[in-house]
């Protein structure tokens, strides 16, 4: 099997395993947000967002250490994951002592108690770290796309019934440390591989050298994206991030279904190719296939945000929708800066990696201030400002080592970009002349079909050059099984 097909096939796996495992989690959540105030949304939320954060660290940029390296050292993976664990005993120690006292005393005292308990998480994660980096490295995704559905499934299950027992708050914290727990004993049974009781001093200065700076990106990237959120709990209260979590949720999913399996397997890839300029234009070309899949995607979620939100959450989280669809314009930029950070990885240049970061946190920053100081709606609209301001000095920094002119890579996705624009405003269009009496799923019904229809007929007659470069790539990665299907396609189509 080629590189091309082994990512096209784990790309697959990762997506099908995103989609159940994140359709399961959304209902639970609907579930939830149908039983709780937004306020106990918001003291859930804040807590997953300290939790997340202290995830990375204890994470340490080790899985993607083990899956850069291009030989598998048993000394150096049992290094990785005595480091793993103790990193895990300082966070949850940090976080016990010190976190939850800040917690409960800048932002909401009943935050604490969930903070404390979701703490275990760092232990359960830091066991299962190298683990998943030899999954990932051998290509195993398809071990990892069934542990993702089958802990969703069980998790969701206990989560569900919690709710409905009147759990609250506790069901969603439950179906957390079941979901993580789950994962974990799957990767570890899968993995087939038992640390030994050895540390190398020099693999972990070699370690350090090159997680140190991935994990400070990560840390900085994640805070980041969380910036917003974190100032509208502290600046304008939990029932606010409520309403802003209930918002960003669906749009969260889409990012783990649609986007996600690129970045997790395009690393994978891009690491067992040692020439920089086939590393560059492989990246080039899973930014214009994913560009071409994710862009009508997150567009259309802008389109219809209003009448999915009532749809699924009721007419309490109303204001949520108006931000789903701002939130929703300024996603599509994601994907190019995902598939960048996966190749500056891929080539060895954390360092450069934490720089990005770090630049793209103070305009984070800078925004998130100002922006939500004049309430959510703003705060909305400073989120999706500033993933178009990022996305240049993503393409920045990948010049500066690929060599690729930033004029290039906006090239590349320009037609998936116009069309799927051009979709939002004829698909916005059709919602304001809707009757008001549609039933909310009608609407959506036939929004999402106008929508899909759209896009295929621009794709397909306007930039027909774009569809056949799609469907060029599709023919060498999708299994064989189904080639002669997509073969069956392109002829109906003329390509």
């Amino acid at each position: 099997m080629t590189l091309k097909q082994r990512l096209g096939r784990s790309t697959v796996w990762m997506s099908a395993a995103a989609s159940g495992n994140s359709v399961v989690s959304f209902l639970i959540f609907i579930v939830l947000s149908r039983i709780l105030a937004p306020a106990e949304i918001g003291l859930v939320a804040f807590a997953l967002i300290v939790v997340e954060a202290g995830k990375i660290i204890v994470n340490a940029g080790f899985p993607q250490a083990i899956v850069q390296r291009q030989l598998w050292d048993d000394v150096y993976a049992s290094t990785c994951f005595h480091l793993n664990m103790v990193f895990a005993l300082l966070i949850s120690t940090l976080i016990f002592f010190i976190g939850v006292p800040l917690v409960e005393a800048y932002y909401e005292p009943d935050a604490g108690p969930i903070l404390e308990v979701l703490s275990v998480i760092f232990f359960i994660e830091g066991a299962k770290a190298v683990h998943e980096g030899k999954l990932k490295r051998e290509f195993a995704f398809q071990v990892i796309a069934i542990r993702m559905v089958v802990a969703g499934l069980l998790s969701g299950a206990v989560g569900i019934f919690l709710a409905i027992k009147g759990f609250g708050v506790w069901a969603l914290v439950w179906q957390q440390l079941i979901n993580h727990s789950v994962i974990t004993l799957f990767t570890l049974t899968a993995s087939r591989w038992v640390p030994r009781l050895v540390f190398s001093k020099e693999d972990c200065k070699q370690l350090l050298k090159f997680s140190s700076p991935l994990m400070a990106a990560q840390l900085i990237g994640n805070i980041s994206s969380k910036i917003f959120e974190v100032l509208i709990g502290v600046m304008v209260g939990p029932a606010a991030l409520g309403f802003f979590r209930v918002g960003g949720r669906a749009l969260f999913i889409l990012q783990e279904i649609v986007l996600k399996p690129f970045e997790q397997t395009v690393l994978s890839a891009l690491s067992r190719i040692p020439e920089r300029d086939q590393q560059a234009a492989g990246t080039l070309r899973v930014i214009k296939i994913s560009a071409y899949i994710t862009f009508p995607i997150f567009f259309g979620a802008a389109a219809i945000g209003p009448e999915f939100i009532i749809f699924a959450f009721g007419e309490k989280w109303a204001l949520s929708g108006q931000i789903m669809t701002i939130l929703a314009l300024g996603t599509a930029p994601l994907v190019i800066g995902f598939q960048i950070n996966a190749a500056l990885t891929a080539s060895g240049n954390s360092r450069m990696v934490m720089a990005l970061a770090s630049v793209v946190f103070v305009i984070n920053c800078g925004l998130g201030l100002v922006s939500v100081s004049y309430g959510l709606i703003a705060a909305a609209y400073g989120f999706a400002v500033r993933s178009y301001l990022t996305i240049f000095f993503n393409m920045y920094f990948f010049r500066k080592v690929f060599g690729i002119n930033i004029l290039f890579v906006m090239r590349s996705v320009a037609a998936s970009f116009i069309a799927a624009v051009i979709m939002f405003a004829l698909v916005s269009l059709i919602r304001f002349y809707l009757p008001d009496d549609l039933p909310a799923i009608t609407s959506l019904l036939i929004l999402c079909l106008a929508g899909a229809t759209l896009y295929a007929a621009l794709m397909i007659t306007v930039f027909r050059k774009e569809t056949r470069n799609f469907l060029n790539e599709g023919q060498d990665m999708v299994p064989q099984k189904f080639r002669p299907v997509l073969a069956k396609g392109r002829r109906l189509l003329r390509m």
